[in-house]
């Protein structure tokens, strides 16, 4: 190395007499001019590689790819986002964050958020002081005034539960912003937060005729924005009345067919079970003869054929040892955990083993959306569901002709793509920023949960 500089130094020192020889002005010696060329080489070799080493923006990617509730640990602090509309959607959103505050050990951080409509603006408003209302720089409408009315009644539910389930830490706020464009406020909320879960409200509520109605259209909208890119899991809750838990007590059924969402699904419904209210039943829904059939529109050419092949084995090899944890830690350490099978060979059969379970009369559905999953069947059968933000067996149980009297949470596992509602979302401009694709390289197991 001292050879190599010499020589160098040697090299520099005879271009720098031939620049001074031939130059006409002489402002520095001979030597100085050596050393700072001999400075810039240095920090041409040596700065990049150490920026490299010091700074690593790799790093905080993939610990955003690690923030679903199946990736946190035991102990690990759960922070939610909860988006509501109004007072009713919050009543039933503190009922589903009782279920999840179950585990004494594992506290929960809430954001409760109201989203409001603001119509003549371009830049979104974000309040977390209601005392302040006059800081937001325009004139309260009739229909503002009663936005702020229901946050004072939302923020009371919500510090309720604080207050209620010691060690749990909620916190209000509402969102003004155009409907068009609310997803991307609520994702720098999400980012800002470091959320692992965002709970939206289904855009249908229940109605004292027993059916789902109606509340806004524009509802829907803004939960298949979320979808579509979401820095962390999504949960969409079909509210049917469901109790609280200081009250009564909770059934919960959670149907497993496969795929990240459902293993999402049970790490959401094996919290809930921590609750010494809450009675888990895990159905494993396991698909055979035409049912099994693999849907192969995607697969084209040798590559694409392997990497989908590849990529199907690794999914059964995850919802393989997520269901054994459940079942070695879960139903053999607690008599309120219950497990069982049933077979699916067609389409029919889908709605007939639901059913079987529906007349049960559960209170809850915990339900994965189906993204990742390879059959056909299935895939044929979301073409045709009303609502594909819930997924198949979501949007059966949600439907009114199905007659069913439970709740539903629908959950999508983030790190695999935002969802795909057909062509709407390629022509879609609020989608920010682009959804991520690639799964993440390493899937913890369940059993560092329980």
């Amino acid at each position: 190395m001292t050879l190599i500089f010499t020589r160098l130094s040697l090299s520099i020192d005879q271009y720098t007499d031939a620049f001074i020889l031939f130059s006409p002005f002489q402002l520095i010696s001979a030597y100085a001019f050596s050393i700072m060329t001999l400075n810039i080489l240095i920090m041409t070799f040596m700065v990049s590689p150490i920026i490299n080493v010091i700074y690593r923006p790799k790093t905080a990617y993939r610990m955003n790819l690690l923030r679903t509730i199946q990736n946190l640990g035991f102990q690990t602090e759960v922070r939610i986002l909860v988006c509501v509309h109004n007072p009713r959607h919050a009543s039933g959103m503190v009922n589903i964050l009782e279920a999840l505050s179950g585990i004494s050990v594992s506290s929960l951080r809430v954001t409760a958020v109201q989203l409001v409509e603001l119509k003549g603006r371009v830049t979104s408003l974000v309040s977390a002081q209601l005392e302040h209302q006059s800081s937001l720089g325009f004139s309260q409408s009739q229909s503002q005034s009663q936005s702020f009315e229901d946050m004072e009644t939302i923020a009371s539910h919500f510090h309720f539960f604080a207050q209620v389930h010691s060690g749990n830490h909620a916190e209000t706020s509402m969102i003004m912003s155009p409907f068009a464009t609310i997803n991307r406020d609520i994702y720098n909320l999400a980012m800002e937060k470091q959320a692992s879960l965002v709970l939206l409200p289904f855009h249908k509520h229940w109605s004292s005729e027993g059916n789902l109605e109606v509340t806004k259209e524009v509802f829907s909208e803004i939960n298949q924005n979320v979808m579509k890119d979401a820095p962390c899991s999504v949960g969409i809750f079909v509210d049917r009345g469901l109790n609280s838990l200081l009250n009564a007590n909770l059934h919960i059924i959670m149907l497993f067919i496969g795929g990240p969402d459902d293993r999402e699904a049970l790490a959401i419904a094996w919290r809930m079970a921590g609750h010494h209210r809450i009675q888990l039943t895990m159905v494993r829904i396991i698909l055979c003869g035409k049912a099994a059939m693999e849907d192969q529109k995607k697969e084209s050419g040798h590559e694409e054929l392997l990497s989908a092949v590849l990529d199907k084995n690794k999914e059964r090899e995850l919802d393989d040892s997520c269901v054994n944890n459940f079942r070695i830690m879960g139903v053999n350490n607690k008599d309120t955990i219950k497990y069982e099978e049933r077979y699916v060979e067609s389409d029919d059969d889908i709605p007939r083993v639901v059913n079987e379970f529906d007349q049960k009369r559960y209170d809850l559905y915990v339900l994965g959306q189906g993204k990742g999953r390879h059959s056909r069947v299935l895939s044929e059968m979301l073409d045709w569901t009303d609502f594909p933000e819930l997924g198949v067996i979501g949007d059966l149980v949600a439907s009114n002709s199905f007659g069913s009297y439970s709740s539903v949470l629908v959950v999508q596992q983030y790190g695999y793509g935002g969802m795909e509602f057909g062509k709407n979302y390629e022509n879609n401009p609020s989608c920010y920023p682009p959804p991520i694709r690639k799964p993440p390289s390493r899937t913890r197991s369940l059993s560092r949960m329980f």
